[in-house]
């Protein structure tokens, strides 16, 4: 089994299905395609040129698309894809942060980092970025991102050959091997998903009783925004007792949080991912009494200033 023999046979339409499905939001591993593509075009066998063509049409034809549903749906859309994400806490909040730091360019490099590329588009469309920006970053984007990936084929494309040689020597056991990988990563990803959900429905509190607790005056009430500083920005209302947890991972610069008092997570987030998140380093971290609040904007509704 040769996957050169493949690629080449094919040629660029291998590129731009392989692309066009990963970028779109499939499984499909392109940069290996891509990589592969570009050891075949160093050596004469597909043109470069045209590699590069593929994959920056499929790049920009999933790009639009994402793009367009983002300013249909906004950030409901959001919401759908972080639910089947294997990687929640980057979905959203880690997105908002960077694009409010670095703004429609962050889309020049989005494509290059895990986590985030699924999701610059929609969040970027769902603030109202202009079409005419978002097509020069993309486009620069799209262009560096093929280019990177082709190139490395390109430049390493002996060693390429030898290490796809090498799984087609073994056979249908690199196939094998690969797969358990995958499984494997995916699995421990599934599971710590299923460890939030499972801490969430422990400590969850609902605005209701939240606002009866405050009333009650019985115990302490300390509210930890997990929210984006971009989420902030967009609905400006908070919490009672409110501090902010900034995405620097630094607990103990927590104003006021004490062991003493209770601690309430909050997001604005599809299935309050990053305060369940929050929620599990704090109890980690020596923290007796954490909860999640749930009902995101919600719970601004019935317990916001």
């Amino acid at each position: 089994m040769d996957p050169l023999y493949y690629l080449a046979r094919w040629g660029v339409g291998v590129v731009f299905a392989a692309v066009l499905a990963e970028q779109a939001g499939l499984p499909v591993p392109s940069v290996p395609v891509l990589v592969a593509a570009g050891a075949l075009a160093q050596d004469g066998t597909m043109r470069p040129e045209l590699v590069l063509l593929a994959a920056f049409a499929a790049c920009l034809t999933a790009d639009h698309a994402w793009f367009i549903a983002g300013r249909l749906r906004g950030r409901a859309l959001l919401a759908g894809i972080c639910r089947i994400s294997l990687s929640p806490d980057t979905c959203v909040r880690k997105t908002d942060d960077l694009i409010a730091r670095h703004g429609a360019s962050l889309l020049m490099v989005a494509k290059f980092v895990p986590g985030i590329s699924a999701v610059a588009i929609p969040t970027s469309a769902a603030m109202g970025l202009r079409y005419r920006r978002f097509l020069v970053y993309d486009a620069i984007g799209c262009a560096a991102w093929c280019g990177a990936y082709t190139g490395l084929g390109m430049i390493f494309g002996r060693e390429v050959r030898d290490v796809l040689d090498a799984l087609a020597s073994v056979g249908g056991w690199s196939v094998i091997v690969l797969a358990v990988l995958l499984a494997a990563y995916i699995g421990a990803k599934m599971l710590h998903r299923a460890r939030l959900r499972h801490l969430f429905r422990m400590v969850r509190i609902t605005p209701q009783e939240a606002a009866r607790l405050l009333a009650a005056g019985a115990e302490e009430i300390v509210f930890v925004d997990a929210r984006s500083r971009l989420a902030r920005e967009s609905d400006p209302r908070m919490l009672p007792n409110a501090i902010f947890f900034e995405d620097d991972g630094r607990l103990d610069r927590l104003p006021g949080a004490t062991s003493d008092k209770t601690m309430i997570t909050f997001c604005t987030c599809p299935n309050e991912a990053s305060a369940a998140l929050l929620a599990e380093r704090l109890i980690k971290a020596g923290y007796g009494r954490v909860r999640v609040l749930t009902g995101g904007a919600e719970a601004l509704a019935v317990l916001g200033a």
